[in-house]
């Protein structure tokens, strides 16, 4: 990862807008001392950021404070955003327990999309650009995870999608035995595995990660087949995937309240 030397007009900038929204409308004189800026320079950012519209000052009070446009950077936090803030820590963490990459993926246009991975960290991957690719809702471990932990309605209407949208699963996901008996197995073992079956030579196991209602997506582990069973992998690494899983939900649930 390149780091780029910040700028420090654009960090003052901030840390002024961060002091004015938690101590409310202050004086030039008071932001300066509590930020640690001389005052000719904490002058010149206020003004810059008020005819940028994120500041206002009052005549009467000699305060400044900020506008209801700063709000709009918070509200424009995309459902992305908050799913990369909420998950990537917990997969960070993951990764150091057990060395195998992981995938964030959830439901869309029929596929699981990858939002975030630790597969460019991980010494076991043979792939290093995962996030924005897809894996098979039927196929995969990911995919498996979200339809077993669905309501049957949201299962339902899940598959309908995906056979319209996804014409390499279409058949699989009309097949309803074959969508029976991987929710039942994913049931029963308690979590969902995968075994070549969206790529040759590469298993996972996985599990669902809630929300503030339906099921927001999942969390794997990958492993070589030639490494380990499922079974082998579950016993290993199902704890610590869950506890992860469970802590990606308590913080998208956070970032949501």
């Amino acid at each position: 990862m390149t780091i780029h030397r910040s700028v420090r007009a654009l960090s003052r900038g901030l840390a002024l807008i961060g002091e004015l929204n938690t101590s409310g409308p202050s004086s030039a004189q008071q932001l300066a001392r509590k930020s640690g800026l001389n005052r000719t320079t904490c002058y010149r950012l206020l003004q810059t950021l008020q005819q940028e519209g994120y500041v206002t000052f009052d005549d009467k009070s000699a305060l400044f404070g900020l506008t209801p446009q700063v709000r709009r950077l918070s509200e424009g936090l995309s459902s992305q955003d908050l799913s990369r803030q909420a998950a990537l820590p917990p997969m960070f963490g993951l990764l150091e327990q057990v060395s195998w990459p992981s995938d964030f993926a959830v439901f869309e246009l029929g596929r699981m999309m990858i939002r975030e991975s630790t597969h460019s960290f991980s010494p076991f991957s043979v792939h290093r650009s995962m996030v924005g690719l897809s894996r098979s809702l039927v196929r995969s471990a990911l995919g498996r995870a979200v339809l077993t932990a669905a309501s049957a309605a949201q299962r339902r209407e899940m598959l309908e999608i995906c056979a319209s949208l996804v014409p390499e699963d279409a058949a699989l996901t009309r097949d309803r035995r074959y969508v029976s008996r991987f929710v039942a197995r994913t049931r029963s073992d308690g979590y969902a595995s995968s075994v070549g079956e969206t790529e040759q030579g590469i298993s996972a196991i996985a599990v669902p990660i809630g929300g503030v209602g339906p099921v927001i997506g999942s969390l794997n582990i990958v492993f070589f087949t030639s490494a380990m069973t499922p079974e082998v992998a579950a016993r290993r690494y199902v704890a610590s995937l869950r506890q992860a899983a469970h802590d990606i939900e308590r913080r998208w649930r956070a970032a949501q309240a």
